[in-house]
């Protein structure tokens, strides 16, 4: 124990420069200086569209996304333009887009229609 009190004497002897600080919590911190070398943030992305997923069909109907839907209702800007029950004709203006149904299958394709 003695040898201990004698180094730590000894080291404080050595390096009287070392002071300790006490952490005070409520001592206000210095307000940061406004940084030029921060860069701004990206721009704003526009939301994008979430897959159209086609889960199952049954009795006419489908289910897309989580919803059941018939010919002739409306999903993201596309209108549902014929069922079976392989897969589901979704149309967006001229454009009619074939979706097959499961998860693993998505645009079966697509084509211009008049």
């Amino acid at each position: 124990m003695n040898k201990l009190v004698f180094w730590i004497a000894l080291f404080l002897a050595a390096f009287p420069h070392l002071q300790a600080q006490m952490y005070d919590p409520f001592r206000k911190t210095a307000k940061p200086s406004s940084a030029p070398h921060l860069m701004p943030p990206p721009p704003m992305m526009a939301p994008s569209v979430p897959p159209t997923v086609v889960s199952a069909v049954m009795n006419g109907k489908a289910y897309i996304n989580g919803a059941w839907y018939r010919v002739g209702d409306r999903i993201n800007q596309h209108e549902i333009t014929y069922i079976d029950k392989h897969f589901v004709g979704l149309k967006e203006g001229n454009r009619l887009k074939m979706i097959g149904v499961g998860s693993s299958r998505r645009v079966l394709g697509t084509k211009d229609v008049p």
